[in-house]
């Protein structure tokens, strides 16, 4: 049987999961893979606060990301 949280937090559970698989399909259309990226169930489940994990990535992967956003920032 689900927790209390696990019932609360159903729908922002599943939009976290629409937002980390459009987060995706932008980086990767952009060449960018954080290979770590993933929603934090744990501190969810604890705390019913949903987190997107970034994690680690190389800095090559990091300055790749940097000229994505710097780019999609200008007017």
């Amino acid at each position: 049987m689900s927790s209390m949280i696990d019932k609360t937090t159903a729908e922002d559970r599943r939009a976290a999961a629409d937002i980390l698989d459009d987060l995706q399909a932008v980086l990767s259309a952009a060449a960018v893979e954080l290979p770590s990226l993933g929603i934090d169930w744990r501190s969810a489940t604890s705390t019913g606060v949903i987190l997107i994990d970034l994690g680690a990535a190389r800095p090559d992967v990091i300055e790749r990301l940097v000229v994505v956003l710097r780019r999609g920032m200008r007017p």
